[in-house]
């Protein structure tokens, strides 16, 4: 039960019996947790328009048990508009944070973390790179941080030229011609530093981010990675 407004995000919604929605919401004092908005869909003065993805919120909530239900909503701000490519990485995100937060642990930081992402898709000026520093820095606070700075076997620095791949229980080992995709000391300098990024390098780093992320989620896929994947299958069939 929570009788004071929290700052927080809806993650994703979907109907709930008759006239009502099931919310996973992110919070920040609270973090991720399911929320019932009894009768808002039947309701034409219902605040339902208040709950939409990138929309900054003021929650309150009651009740027992796993699945609460919702007695206050507030506009926090100006609701994040991400446009065309940019509101498919937010849907990227959102899944991100649903399969890897657990629930009713709080997270201010990835809270921020989370602001800081929105606002730089809302700009588009490289989401790559945005999705990528995300990745990194949401691996970090989950407890999952990458070890990128020198080699596992000697504990050498990282050297540019080398070619790499990454144990996710060792960490870094030289990369032999049997094994996944290299990453080269350059990429990963790029990625340590979180600036200095090429075309090859972020391939290399997405390549990097897909493996980890893929074992943390169980082997799971992911719904908006499919999205992505139809999406760029339409278009290359349009060019």
């Amino acid at each position: 039960m929570n009788n004071e407004l929290s700052n927080a995000f809806i993650l994703h919604q979907r109907p709930y019996r008759e006239s009502s929605l099931l919310l996973d919401v992110f919070s920040e004092q609270y973090g991720r947790l399911s929320l019932i908005a009894k009768g808002v869909r039947n309701n034409k003065r219902s605040r339902v328009a208040s709950l939409q993805l990138y929309q900054p919120l003021l929650l309150s909530w009651f009740g027992r048990g796993e699945l609460q239900t919702i007695s206050s909503i507030e506009s926090a701000a100006p609701r994040y508009i991400l446009p065309a490519e940019s509101a498919l990485c937010g849907l990227y995100i959102n899944e991100l944070l649903l399969r890897l937060l657990p629930l009713h642990d709080a997270e201010a930081e990835v809270f921020a973390l989370y602001q800081q992402t929105l606002e730089h898709l809302q700009q588009a000026d490289n989401n790559e790179i945005t999705l990528r520093l995300f990745e990194k820095k949401l691996l970090q606070h989950l407890g999952y941080g990458l070890v990128i700075d020198c080699e596992h076997e000697t504990g050498q620095a990282i050297r540019a030229e080398q070619q790499y791949y990454y144990h996710i229980e060792l960490g870094l080992l030289p990369w032999q011609h049997d094994q996944q995709p290299p990453i080269s000391g350059q990429s990963l300098q790029h990625l340590i530093a979180e600036q200095g990024f090429d075309q090859q390098s972020l391939l290399e780093i997405k390549q990097l981010m897909r493996t980890v992320i893929h074992f943390y989620l169980g082997g799971k896929p992911l719904k908006s990675r499919q999205i992505f994947a139809e999406m760029n299958k339409y278009t290359s069939i349009k060019s």
